[in-house]
């Protein structure tokens, strides 16, 4: 439960969120339980960035007649896209210590929140996105080195 003083026309009154679901919550204010809806609001998507990899990844499918290669871009040390969505939170900035399997960045894709964790221990060199960015799958979204 989190618990706010909010002012309304110069009154103060004690809200405590109960619970919280998708459209919907649950509140006590001034010890009288409410639920009320909620709407979220994102900032407007930019368009999709379109990065140039330096590296490629080769494709983990077998070399064999008729199966089409194909690779993934990415510098070595980034961290990408795992789908299309946008960027609602960088939870990091350039030059902090992660560590492996923490949460960098959260991202709406398929109208669900997915955190972006560190695949490896290190320090992050560079961040190429920004809140309310749009990416596309495999978009470079930071560089964490050792």
């Amino acid at each position: 439960m989190k618990e706010y003083t909010i002012t309304i026309n110069d009154k103060p009154h004690n809200v405590i969120i109960k619970k919280i679901q998708t459209d919907t919550a649950i509140i006590e204010v001034n010890g009288k339980e409410i639920e009320v809806g909620i709407e979220r609001h994102f900032k407007k998507p930019t368009e999709p960035l379109h990065v140039r990899p330096t590296k490629t990844r080769p494709s983990p499918v077998p070399e064999e007649p008729g199966i089409q290669k194909s690779s993934t871009p990415f510098a070595s040390g980034d961290i990408v896209a795992p789908l299309p969505g946008l960027i609602l939170n960088v939870m990091v900035k350039e030059g902090d210590k992660v560590s492996s399997d923490q949460t960098v960045m959260k991202m709406e894709a398929m109208k669900m929140e997915n955190e972006i964790k560190a695949d490896r221990s290190g320090t992050v060199r560079k961040i190429f996105v920004k809140e309310g960015d749009a990416v596309l799958e495999n978009t470079p979204l930071l560089k964490v080195e050792s």
